[in-house]
C-alpha cells in the first residue's frame, strides 16, 4: 500500500465530515492543531488543539439545529505538506439557506492535519452567521 499523500488524507478527513461521522473525522487531526480562524467572532484568531478545533466546528454544525450542511468541493490544490480545498457550505437556517465560499488550507505533519488556515470569500456574511449562535 502506498504512503498516505496530504490530499488523500485531507480527502479522507473531507469524506467522514461529509457523512457527518465528526468522530472519525477528527481522528485526522494532530493533538496540538492550530485552526486559524479569520474575523471577529468568538472564535477568530488561532484556536490550539483538537478540543478547540471541535468546538469552533460543532458551534457552525448547532447554527443548523440539526439539518445537514451541505459541502460542495469545488477545487483541490495539492502540494508536498499542503492542500487548499475551495468549497461551498450552504447552512440551512430557518426558512433560508446561507451560502458560504471559501478556502481552507492544511497543512499535513506525520500523516495528521496539523493546521488548518481558513479563508472566508465574504468575512462579513461568516461573522453575521456566527453572531445568530
Amino acid at each position: 500500500m502506498p504512503p498516505e499523500t496530504p490530499g488523500t488524507i485531507v480527502r479522507g478527513y473531507l469524506e467522514m465530515a461529509r457523512s457527518g461521522d465528526w468522530d472519525r473525522a477528527s481522528g485526522y487531526f494532530a493533538d496540538d492543531v492550530v485552526f486559524r480562524i479569520p474575523g471577529r467572532s468568538r472564535f477568530a484568531g488561532e484556536q490550539r488543539g483538537r478540543a478547540a478545533a471541535l468546538e469552533y466546528i460543532e458551534s457552525a454544525r448547532a447554527l443548523t439545529r440539526g439539518r445537514h450542511v451541505a459541502v460542495e468541493l469545488i477545487d483541490v490544490l495539492e502540494g508536498s505538506e499542503r492542500v487548499a480545498l475551495l468549497v461551498s457550505e450552504r447552512f440551512p437556517l430557518g426558512e433560508r439557506e446561507v451560502e458560504i465560499r471559501r478556502a481552507n488550507v492544511y497543512r499535513i505533519a506525520n500523516g495528521k492535519i496539523a493546521e488548518v488556515w481558513i479563508f472566508e470569500a465574504d468575512q462579513y456574511e461568516v461573522d453575521a452567521l456566527f453572531e445568530t449562535a
